[in-house]
């Protein structure tokens, strides 16, 4: 009598619908500041916590809370909280939590922002250490909005770019544009002006008439801004420097450009 081969078991639809259905509602944060940051703005979307040894005096509010709510929160050792956080840049704490949606770029546009506002837009740029990285300093400038490639995810953005970010995240609308062209079009029609950042433009930031709100156009370090989007921008304009090197890393190069914006919308002010 032959052995029976065992039974294989193919995932049907129903089982893909489920695991893409619980991707969309939860979402993996690691990174202390990240974390912290979530758990201090909206602390009702946290689905689950993990954390280490050393990390669990200082989350007796936070595991507080999650005996109270009856949320499930265990402390782990250093591997297994590598197979959570998929990495080892977590720092001791890893939140599963309900994710927070990244709007389409319509309803930026749509709405209204103050007089001196700004918003950020990427052209291109979608590694997530700097994506994370412009939206801290997004966050830090009081940023009215984000604006990234249309990416098909429910955040816009990855855990990675989310720790990064520092919680910034928390405090900065992401919004999805499938064509930045016609988004930073709609934009101008609402009055706002579309500032690019180009190496090669003969304008520079410290002398260019800048009016606000203003949008800021950051292109990734390889192609930098697209045809179509520089035909968009109001005003193009480079960073100076006076170094043999004559590249800055793109949220390097945002930092000082939100600067720069800031402190003429500031002066704008008085």
């Amino acid at each position: 009598m032959k052995d029976k081969k065992p039974k294989t078991f193919k995932k049907t639809h129903s089982d893909r619908d489920r695991a893409r259905h619980k991707k969309q509602e939860e979402f993996t944060l690691y990174g202390w500041n990240a974390c912290v940051s979530a758990f201090k703005n909206r602390p009702e979307s946290l689905l689950r916590l993990f954390f280490s040894r050393s990390r669990a005096p200082d989350l007796k509010a936070v595991k507080a809370w999650c005996a109270e709510k009856k949320i499930p929160f265990r402390q782990l050792d250093k591997e297994s909280l590598n197979k959570v956080a998929s990495g080892t840049h977590h720092e001791g704490i890893v939140m599963v939590v309900r994710p927070r949606p990244c709007d389409s770029v319509h309803r930026l546009v749509r709405g209204s922002i103050p007089e001196n506002g700004m918003v950020v837009a990427l052209d291109g740029i979608e590694n997530p250490h700097n994506q994370g990285a412009i939206l801290r300093s997004c966050a830090y400038f009081g940023v009215r909005g984000l604006i990234i490639p249309s990416t098909g995810t429910v955040t816009g953005i990855t855990s990675s770019a989310a720790r990064m970010a520092e919680g910034g995240w928390e405090t900065v609308p992401v919004y999805n544009s499938s064509d930045l062209s016609s988004s930073l079009r709609d934009c101008r029609e609402q009055g706002w002006c579309v500032v690019g950042a180009d190496p090669n433009a003969k304008e520079s930031l410290s002398s260019a008439k800048i009016t606000f709100p203003a949008v800021l156009v950051l292109g990734n370090e390889q192609e930098g801004l697209s045809d179509r989007v520089k035909r968009r921008c109001d005003t193009l304009v480079h960073i100076p420097g006076k170094g043999e090197v004559q590249s800055l890393n793109v949220s390097v190069a945002a930092g000082i450009l939100l600067a720069e914006l800031d402190r003429r919308s500031s002066k704008g002010k008085k």
